[in-house]
């Protein structure tokens, strides 16, 4: 009818904020578990992961299922990841076969993300997250995030800025249930 004209684009409008509104509340509320903001999805699976590495072979995160794996989300352009990358190699050294990590350079151009693995002595896999997507599925909002997921591929840890290695290998401890 021809007075429903103008209401179309002012319900889209209306519907568009109330999920933009639902999304801020879902990235920004704390968990149930009292967490932190930016760890909206512990406790739940992780969406698929898969790719390229920057060495041109492909990874698939269901490859590791009985194992544990950390993600950290970094880019070249990002100051406190580059400080954190060496904390992550150490970690990733002293945890060996426990926990898989994975590296996912986040809208970063991958020459300038592999010139920046090799600069900080980064050993364990890395990948390119180019259109953010990946970050986005597992709650993440800035750079470096760190995410931890279980063996049957749960989120149980997610945090949102730099890490030392003794706090990386303290996330991995707990979540792990093993005393240092």
């Amino acid at each position: 009818s021809p007075h429903m004209k103008g209401r179309a684009p002012k319900i889209a409008a209306v519907v568009g904020v109330a999920v933009l509104a639902l999304v801020l509340v879902l990235v920004v509320s704390p968990g149930d578990d009292g967490s932190a903001p930016g760890s909206p999805l512990v406790g739940r699976l992780a969406p698929e992961l898969a790719g390229t590495t920057m060495s041109g072979d492909s990874f698939d995160i269901d490859h590791h299922r009985g194992q544990w794996v950390l993600v950290n989300f970094f880019a070249s352009y990002c100051t406190p990841c580059i400080k954190e990358m060496p904390a992550l190699e150490s970690a990733h050294q002293a945890v060996g076969d426990r926990v898989h990590f994975l590296g996912l350079a986040m809208q970063d151009r991958p020459e300038a993300a592999l010139d920046l693995v090799e600069r900080t002595g980064v050993t364990y896999q890395v990948a390119q997250d180019p259109d953010s997507s990946v970050i986005t599925s597992l709650g993440g909002i800035v750079l470096p995030t760190t995410v931890l997921l279980d063996a049957d591929g749960e989120i149980v840890a997610s945090h949102a800025g730099e890490l030392t290695e003794d706090e990386i290998l303290e996330l991995i401890d707990d979540a792990l249930g093993v005393t240092p």
